[in-house]
């Protein structure tokens, strides 16, 4: 077998890496964002774990800066604490403006360098208050902006005994910030992409929401913030209900915010197969209608889901040819068991146990009956497990599926697995 490669999770960098088709579909969203004349708006562009939120952005953000649209991007996941959220959150867009600004100053001439002069000073000075406030509300250090964390005790101390005009930006954060995007924007609008919000934790993806609202809302600003829709209305309702979650009030929280829900079109199943074809080793088996039916059945059109599919089929592969070149007959049930442990790690487990499960399941597919006793009991507490075997079964017309592995394959196979296919899904990646 010819060497293998990891496929890496990275998101599509820009608009000429669009491999999904989302190119055409960012260009409509942009052209609204673009027109849209009442601002501040929150998009929200809501799509399930792994299914390219991050991709899609990143094509806007590219759109949007050839358009001369100036974007900025945030991960609030980096952060933990609720006052670093904030502040990150406030210090990445005053810094990627102060930026901004510099480069821009340094190209302009003598009647725009003033202006600019004078906007870059503001920034820095909002740049201030904001640390100022994170220090008059925690100890720990700076995560961001111009100021480096021995210099809090400093800006304090500074602040608090004369700098009326710092303290007129703490009071008055809101109506500077609008007058600043004004002026950098030259009277446009500044869009700023929010991702991951869904990875970090119910505390500190709420923080970030409700920053919008209390430092940034009145501004000529687009907020484009991915999410899973379900995972942010938990985190809402959780906030509304405590432990257990008003998931009526977390719904009537998102509405209220996002003024735009915007779902991520899928990605067709076809440009999934195009791109990722080559990848399967070894070849013989990268072209078997079986593999790819499997795959679909199994984890969709989800990107990260099939990548992580890919990589472990491949290492097993590569794990079973140390003794000989497996068959594409073992390689489909080393990727049926695969999929079974990736996404009902409960029912792998009770395989190991009793490696004759399949063959019961599968002659109660064939039969149309009724499964009995704990295979029932297995079969409800793991939803889902019969119809995937059910679609790779080689009773199903069309296809050329083998017959359940015997006791011995399975344990072997469920022995490498255990090895070469990574982490089980967790449960908000399987729905």
């Amino acid at each position: 077998m010819e060497k293998i490669g990891l496929l890496s999770d990275n998101a599509i960098s820009g608009a000429s890496g669009d491999a999904f088709g989302f190119l055409a579909h960012a260009r409509v969203l942009c052209d609204a964002l673009e027109g849209t004349d009442d601002l501040p708006l929150t998009v929200g562009i809501f799509g399930p774990w792994g299914m390219g939120k991050s991709s899609f952005m990143n094509i806007c953000r590219d759109l949007l800066r050839q358009r001369e649209i100036p974007a900025i991007w945030f991960n609030p996941w980096k952060y933990d604490q609720k006052d670093e959220i904030w502040h990150a959150l406030i210090q990445t867009v005053l810094t990627e403006m102060a930026i901004d600004l510099e480069r821009r100053r340094s190209e302009a001439g003598e009647s725009k360098r003033e202006r600019l002069t004078q906007t870059l000073a503001t920034v820095r000075q909002l740049s201030q208050a904001a640390a100022w406030l994170l220090a008059r509300r925690a100890a720990g250090p700076l995560t961001g902006g111009f100021l480096a964390a021995d210099d809090v005790d400093r800006l304090q101390d500074t602040l608090t005994a004369s700098d009326a005009a710092a303290y007129r930006h703490v009071n008055h954060f809101e109506e500077d910030f609008r007058d600043v995007v004004h002026r950098y924007t030259n009277g446009g609008r500044l869009v700023l992409f929010v991702d991951d919000l869904d990875r970090c934790t119910q505390d500190a993806a709420i923080t970030v929401l409700d920053s919008l609202k209390l430092f940034l809302g009145e501004a000529s600003c687009v907020f484009v913030l991915a999410m899973d829709q379900q995972v942010i209305t938990e985190a809402a309702g959780r906030k509304a209900g405590g432990d257990a979650p008003d998931l009526v009030r977390g719904q009537q929280y998102l509405e209220k915010l996002i003024h735009f829900p915007y779902h991520l079109p899928g990605v067709p199943f076809e440009a999934l197969y195009r791109q990722l074809q080559t990848k399967v080793r070894p070849p013989e088996l990268a072209g078997s209608g079986e593999l790819w039916e499997l795959i679909q059945s199994a984890f969709g059109a989800n990107p990260r889901r099939v990548r992580r599919f890919i990589n472990g089929l491949n290492l097993t592969a590569a794990t079973l040819e140390l003794q000989q070149p497996p068959s594409v007959r073992r390689l489909l049930h080393a990727g049926v068991l695969l999929a079974l442990r990736m996404l009902y790690p409960s029912f792998f487990l009770v395989l190991q146990e009793d490696p004759a499960i399949w063959f019961r399941f599968d002659e109660a597919e064939a039969r149309k009956t009724q499964l009995g006793g704990r295979d029932e009991t297995v079969a409800q507490e793991n939803p889902g497990v019969r119809r995937l075997l059910a679609d790779v079964s080689a009773h199903r017309a069309g296809f050329d599926f083998p017959p359940p592995p015997n006791e011995q394959e399975i344990r072997l196979l469920t022995e490498i697995l255990t090895v070469t296919g990574g982490l089980p899904s967790a449960p908000e990646e399987q729905s």
